[in-house]
């Protein structure tokens, strides 16, 4: 096997590459080998200004349109949010006035039972009360579905807006 040169005699190869690379980049042999190709320096030049330009259009294009979707994203959860404090605040109002509904019927039918006068008097006075509370409760239950039913497409509208509008092509 042939013993490989360690020192000075295995640098000067190494030397005279590293000196012929350094006199081909001179500026005046680059631009005798770019005439020799045909390449014009200033033409390159003004071929890479018009990539880099375009590309930092590109660029500012490109995150424009990024934060007009992060925007539209920020309203929609802001109308989502809004959508549902006040859905949830109309399912408290609701439930509240049936509440005070119930305690009304309640305390009208104590002060009542207070009167009776006889057992006959008092069954029909309950059976009218639990007939009256049932049909109450009812109404209520209808209202208080209609309302969650109206909360429910009032909170996911924003979201359903948001979703056709990214679906729908741009001009």
């Amino acid at each position: 096997m042939p013993e490989h040169e360690t020192g000075e005699g295995a640098q000067k190869p190494f030397a005279a590459a590293e000196d012929r690379f350094r006199e081909a980049m001179e500026p005046e042999n680059v631009a005798r080998a770019q005439a020799a190709l045909g390449l014009d320096p200033e033409r390159f030049q003004d071929a890479l200004r018009g990539l880099t330009e375009r590309t930092v259009e590109q660029s500012r294009m490109a995150y424009q349109t990024l934060k007009d979707h992060a925007d539209e994203a920020t309203r929609t959860i802001e109308a989502t949010l809004e959508n549902a404090h006040s859905g949830s605040l109309s399912l408290s109002k609701r439930a509240i006035e049936a509440m005070r509904s119930n305690a009304e019927l309640g305390f009208a039918h104590l002060e009542k039972l207070a009167k009776v006068k006889s057992v006959s008097e008092l069954v029909e006075l309950q059976s009218g009360y639990v007939r009256q509370q049932t049909e109450m409760m009812a109404g209520q239950i209808r209202d208080m579905q209609s309302l969650s039913r109206s909360v429910a497409q009032e909170l996911v509208r924003p979201g359903r807006e948001a979703f056709d509008k990214a679906r729908t092509p741009r001009d």
